[in-house]
């Protein structure tokens, strides 16, 4: 309840507990301002990473209900949507494609792409529509689309696809605990 109170003067001070949690890191800079909307700023990141897609600025009403329609309804789905992950790869491997393959090489994305695309290089790939990924049905491709995502590349470099992920990854390396709750944590474990 305290939580949706408005502080209308400064003599209101938030709860101690959450007035500690946001101390023990009021000195550190880093912001994601850019990629989230204003309420959501101060959220931890396994907070966003659980939270709806509209938490990410220019992810409104429309390409809202144009990413639920594939099932992205969190930042998490979205970080972890296998056709955006696989266009990644594709991008990442272009940038150090050369032009020799060496003979009776197996290396293959034939489980990524459909069978006409499977002989493509990785630069090929990037310019080939999004229907080249197997398994991407044409209402997603249409979907996709709406957001100006038609080849492999542009799904690949789709800033909401590489914000969630990155959100996501950090989100592993963020500490949950406070220096109170870290301290009284190394205190119950002395006593075992």
């Amino acid at each position: 309840l305290l939580r949706f109170q408005k502080k209308s003067s400064s003599n209101m001070s938030e709860p101690a507990a959450k007035k500690q949690k946001t101390e023990d890191w009021a000195n550190h800079k880093l912001n994601i301002e850019n990629a989230v909307v204003k309420d959501e700023e101060g959220k931890k990141f396994s907070e966003l990473a659980s939270s709806n897609i509209q938490v990410l600025q220019g992810i409104g009403p429309k390409h809202d209900e144009i990413l639920e329609s594939l099932g992205l309804t969190t930042v998490q789905d979205m970080a972890e949507y296998k056709f955006y992950l696989g266009a990644k790869a594709v991008k990442t491997l272009s940038t150090i494609e050369g032009s020799y393959r060496p003979e009776g090489s197996a290396m293959n994305v034939d489980n990524l792409v459909d069978q006409a695309y499977e002989t493509k290089s990785f630069m090929e790939l990037l310019e080939a529509p999004i229907s080249a990924l197997q398994g991407l049905s044409e209402k997603a491709e249409k979907t996709l689309s709406g957001m100006g995502v038609t080849t492999i590349g542009d799904l690949a470099s789709c800033k909401y696809f590489a914000w969630a992920e990155a959100i996501v990854g950090v989100a592993k390396f963020e500490e949950q605990l406070t220096k109170a709750e870290r301290h009284l944590e190394r205190e119950q474990k002395k006593l075992e």
